[in-house]
């Protein structure tokens, strides 16, 4: 049942009801906050409108009923507080072009890369802030039916860091968070600019590897071959890192300063880097795959394009080379016929 607080609040609108939509959607409809979900794909709209959204984790089957509307046309009748952007990275232009239409509000932005950054400066940063999410390790397994590995509210590193694209984070960020604690741990970040890049580290060295090799996320981490190529993604990323002049946060529970020094090839920061990857691999549910090997085992082109694509292209810009990021582009692309 809603708080009285809770129900005095404009609804979040979420859009977008894959794995991370979805999941906080749900979550957050049972905790009676107020939310609204546009969900562009009709087959998953028309299966949580008939069964429910069901969410499977090791705590058990979360059944929810959740208020959808079908286009963005009926955005503005709803009014939401804000825009929580949860579609693929390659449809957001398009569906914030189309929002923007009917309804300006605030927008707190889900997608991996640089999204948040880069809708910043379309918008303007008092308009967007930016969530990344780490470690949900969901899939939307058929349509209604979203299914976690990880624990929730587990302890560990928090699933969502909030920040501002411009500046520290303040109290619309430090409330945010408390309601998105809701659904899992969630801390804000001040420096936004250094998370998003530590994401894109994991992002580029996890998700396309474990598409193009079908194989867990665990295994990258501990299967030594994999490991090390792996390595050798992630760290062109942070050596783009380090020439934009970014810091990098704890990753994978090593500090940034070590990725960095290892991306500057230091023999001890290597080391230090493979053992800590090593222990988090460990710790990683065996069963926990990529979103873009998800894509790809439905025949889908994947994200690669617009995230190691992305990395290698401001690489260049900075005089370095990816080739390890640009191989993965160039694997992926061909895999899905065209």
């Amino acid at each position: 049942m809603s708080t009285p607080l809770a129900a005095s609040r404009p609804p979040l609108l979420i859009v977008g009801a894959g794995a991370v939509g979805a999941y906080m959607a749900g979550h957050l409809a049972a905790a009676g906050e107020p939310v609204v979900v546009l969900e562009p794909w009709e087959p998953n709209r028309d299966a949580i409108r008939a069964q429910d959204l069901r969410i499977d984790e090791p705590s058990g089957r979360l059944e929810v009923r959740l208020n959808l509307i079908d286009t963005v046309e009926e955005i503005a009748s709803v009014a939401p507080g804000l825009v929580v952007l949860c579609t693929k990275l390659a449809d957001a232009p398009a569906i914030v072009e189309r929002i923007e239409t009917a309804y300006r509000g605030p927008y707190l932005v889900t997608l991996n890369a640089l999204a948040d950054l880069d809708l910043a400066e379309q918008l303007g940063v008092d308009r967007v802030m930016g969530c990344i999410v780490t470690g949900l390790f969901a899939n939307l397994v058929e349509p209604g039916l979203v299914r976690r590995h990880r624990r929730r509210l587990d302890g560990g590193a928090p699933t969502f860091r909030l920040g501002e694209t411009g500046g520290p984070a303040g109290p619309r960020l430090r409330a945010l968070a408390t309601v998105l604690g809701q659904v899992d741990r969630a801390e804000v970040v001040d420096d936004l600019p250094a998370a998003r890049w530590t994401k894109m580290v994991f992002n580029c060295m996890t998700s396309p590897l474990s598409a193009l090799h079908r194989r867990p996320i665990r295994d990258l981490f501990l299967d030594p071959d994999l490991r090390a190529e792996m390595m050798r993604v992630g760290l062109e990323v942070a050596a783009a890192a380090g020439a934009a002049g970014m810091g990098l946060d704890t990753l994978c529970g090593v500090p940034g300063a070590t990725w960095l020094a290892a991306a500057r090839q230091e023999a001890r920061a290597l080391a230090t880097l493979e053992a800590g990857l090593v222990r988090y691999g460990a710790a990683l549910d065996p069963g926990a795959t990529s979103g873009m090997a998800q894509d790809l085992a439905r025949g889908r082109r994947t994200e690669v394009l617009l995230i190691n694509g992305a990395l290698v292209e401001k690489a260049a810009r900075l005089g370095l080379a990816a080739p390890a990021n640009a191989a993965l582009v160039a694997a992926l692309e061909a895999a899905v016929p065209a």
